[in-house]
């Protein structure tokens, strides 16, 4: 019983960690208002829409979701569509929810490992339909993730990609030490500055969680009469 209660002790800790660390997270961002960077001019910046993919929307037989489109209650297990506000200022490209947002959502994208295109709307079928006022899609993406976007016409997707394009190859040139001729603003320095310690921050606080949740899953599973946990002899 004593080791029962060991263990249920552990597991209450490691989610009480868990939530310390996700009040971390939302704390993380501050001094990045979506004010302040549009404030510091930034390059690009502008409402699109978010294409959000639920997670087991990619596990779905094709031969389902044409059922499932059918039926409405169900909607919560297809893409959709969030009104997101971007921001590309200096090294990086922010997202926030919307303009009067204190913090950003998710890590910014690196614009020197970033790369942006054009999607032409049939070669996306997991698209569907573009809400109306948006007809363009443009995609950006790392080793790492990908997201998709959607403006309101080709015109100013290639406004995006364009800009995008220019601001990677300012990085990079700045990073090679090849910028002693270009004019970077002080501001800009700063916010690169919080958003480079946001994203080491937010990946210690992800390998974090994730380590502390593989222990939580190994621990359950031995009570359950799974096999031990690695480590464990008895």
């Amino acid at each position: 019983m004593s080791e029962l209660r060991n263990r249920g002790a552990t597991l209450s800790a490691n989610t009480m960690e868990n939530e310390k660390t996700k009040s971390v997270v939302r704390e993380l961002g501050s001094g990045m208002a979506a004010k302040s960077l549009i404030d510091a001019s930034p390059q690009q910046h502008g409402v699109v829409l978010k294409l959000h993919l639920p997670f087991v929307y990619n596990l779905i037989p094709s031969f389902l979701l044409s059922i499932i489109y059918s039926i409405g209650c169900l909607s919560f297990l297809l893409p959709s569509w969030k009104q997101r506000y971007l921001i590309s200022c200096g090294s990086y490209l922010y997202k926030f929810k919307d303009q009067q947002s204190k913090s950003p959502k998710g890590c910014p994208f690196d614009l020197a490992t970033m790369s942006v295109d054009l999607i032409p709307k049939e070669n996306s079928p997991h698209v569907g339909a573009l809400p109306p006022g948006f007809d363009a899609i443009i995609c950006v993406s790392t080793l790492r993730r990908k997201q998709y976007y959607a403006v309101r016409d080709r015109e100013e997707a290639m406004l995006w990609v364009r800009s995008l394009t220019e601001a990677k190859q300012a990085v990079i040139t700045r990073n090679l030490g090849h910028d002693k001729q270009m004019p970077y603003p002080q501001s800009w320095k700063h916010f690169d500055s919080l958003a480079a310690g946001l994203v080491k921050s937010k990946e210690r606080i992800k390998e974090r969680m994730e380590t502390q949740n593989m222990r939580e899953m190994e621990m359950t599973n031995f009570m359950d009469g799974g096999p031990l946990p690695r480590g464990y002899h008895g």
